[in-house]
């Protein structure tokens, strides 16, 4: 598989900015970057992955170019402009549950409101333990290519 085959395979994998993260974490850590852990020191070849930000460094060999302690670090953008759903977002009336949204990103509406349109992003659980006393946030990638 070719370069653009490659991007286009991760522009069509990656519906949100959460999804793009995550796909590069993973792919970071197929290519030897660990990721990051609050209880280790940092590795020589790292990722962090925090929500729809993703943060990749590497320390380089020392060498002519590369001064000791020097290190290398790669970000990218990956938000894209989108609907989000707003803080307070519900909305009543007419039998139904509503959920009110607002354009984020200087979203171009008109070249895309006018097609079948899908829902992706994160919804953040709250989860217990047995015990019901440790509660914890868990974030989970949502994709629902369906018309909605």
């Amino acid at each position: 598989m070719d370069a653009a085959d490659r991007l286009m395979s991760f522009i069509d994998a990656s519906p949100s900015p959460y999804h793009a993260a995550s796909l590069g974490a993973e792919m970071l850590t197929a290519a030897g970057f660990e990721p990051a852990s609050d209880s280790a020191p940092l590795a020589e070849r790292g990722h962090l992955r925090r929500g729809g930000l993703l943060l990749a460094w590497a320390r380089p060999a020392v060498s002519n170019t590369a001064s000791p302690g020097s290190v290398r670090v790669i970000g990218a953008h990956t938000d894209s402009p989108n609907l989000r759903i707003k803080p307070v977002a519900e909305l009543g009336g007419f039998g139904m549950r509503r959920l009110a949204a607002e354009p984020y990103g200087g979203a171009l509406l008109n070249s895309w409101l006018d097609r079948d349109l899908g829902v992706s992003g994160r919804v953040a659980l709250r989860s217990s333990t047995d015990s019901g006393v440790d509660e914890q946030v868990v974030e989970v990638l949502v994709r629902v290519d369906d018309p909605v």
